[in-house]
């Protein structure tokens, strides 16, 4: 029996000011296969589709409702990949990725990123001095 995929993994950078650029980790364990394989060993080494193609094909990052960004793969991915790309903190929202493979099956995994509300007080208090 095929081992079960499970969810990505998203990290977000903890502390996000209002109109800060900060940093988005999304950990997927997902296999790859390009499908090929050496047919016959025993003689000229000849490759051709052994074992089924299988790998991650699009990724899709959604800041709340809005599809922010598109990745597109082919099956060169590596197994198990990390992405990491940055996102600008307009309002909280939560931030979305969405992984199909080439088969159409999905996988998500989501997290609301929560506005630093000290620092906006501290800075508003000191611009009244």
């Amino acid at each position: 029996m095929a081992k079960k995929i499970r969810d990505p993994r998203l990290r977000i950078t903890r502390r996000i000011k209002k109109d800060q650029v900060f940093k988005v980790k999304v950990k997927f364990d997902h296999p790859s296969f390009t499908g090929l394989g050496i047919v016959d060993d025993e003689t000229k080494p000849v490759f051709s589709r052994a074992i089924p193609v299988s790998f991650i094909r699009n990724m899709f990052v959604y800041f709340g409702d809005q599809l922010v960004s598109r990745f597109r793969m082919s099956s060169a991915i590596a197994d198990d990949p990390l992405f990491t790309f940055k996102l600008k903190a307009v309002q909280e929202v939560p931030v979305k990725v969405v992984f199909v493979d080439n088969h159409g099956e999905k996988w998500k995994a989501s997290k609301k990123i929560k506005l630093d509300r000290k620092s906006t007080r501290l800075n508003s208090s000191h611009s009244e001095i």
